[in-house]
């Protein structure tokens, strides 16, 4: 998933990048990294931006 990807997820969601960290459990300073393609997201996080992907995709509601 690419840093524009879980921007536009995140705005999607109508989250903050210290939201969207929480419910991640990093540190919004790792979703800004991730957002500006600093770093990548590791398996897990990328697993649960999956799953956020879909919940949104089948127009669930978020956490």
């Amino acid at each position: 998933m690419t840093g524009t990807e879980i921007k536009e997820l995140r705005n999607r969601l109508k989250l903050s990048q210290l939201a969207l960290a929480d419910i991640l459990g990093v540190a919004s300073l790792t979703v800004i990294r991730w957002e500006t393609n600093q770093k990548r997201p590791s398996n897990l996080a990328e697993r649960e931006l999956t799953r956020l992907v879909r919940k949104v995709n089948k127009g669930g509601k978020k956490k």
